[in-house]
């Protein structure tokens, strides 16, 4: 299956207008780190206060963060798909990339069971309040899991083939 999608974006007009056009890359580059800046800019925030740091923030006013990092968000996703299209057969096949894949999987579920579990009821909260420990335990976890895909992106051009491609 992965290698017909690479069949599919290799070749295709978006990957020749990206491979040709010399500016294209610099500027998704510049793109995608603003975005990682305003996604985990605000995630540390959100993160550490779920944890019970920063006692003095309102727990519900870090929820005036979460536009800033789904904006954030969505400017790493459009940027991470024209890469990929970029350059289908390096991101394809390579472990760092992968990786990177599941773990944004994984921080998406924690980020449901924090809407699920958590977001209810932080609107009770005070700045009083002790963050139960599944509060915890998903800010904790949100702040590994995205300093994980931070520097598994940053390993993509040195790290090589996932050994199971079989190439």
């Amino acid at each position: 299956m992965l290698s017909s999608i690479v069949s599919f974006v290799d070749g295709s007009a978006l990957n020749l207008w990206i491979v040709s056009a010399y500016w294209v890359w610099p500027i998704l580059e510049i793109i995608h780190f603003f975005g990682l800046s305003l996604l985990f800019g605000g995630l540390l925030v959100i993160d550490l206060r779920l944890a019970g740091h920063f006692r003095r923030l309102d727990p519900t006013a870090t929820h005036s963060l979460i536009p800033v990092v789904l904006a954030g968000f969505g400017l790493n996703l459009v940027t991470g798909v024209l890469f990929f299209f970029g350059d289908p057969l390096t991101y394809a096949y390579n472990a760092a990339f992968q990786l990177k894949m599941i773990l944004i999987v994984v921080a998406g579920l924690n980020a449901a069971l924090y809407y699920w579990k958590l977001s209810p009821q932080m609107h009770t909260w005070t700045a009083q309040t002790t963050p139960p420990l599944v509060a915890k335990v998903v800010g904790y976890t949100s702040l590994a899991l995205w300093t994980t895909i931070l520097l598994c992106g940053r390993l993509i051009p040195y790290v090589g083939e996932y050994l199971g491609t079989g190439n």
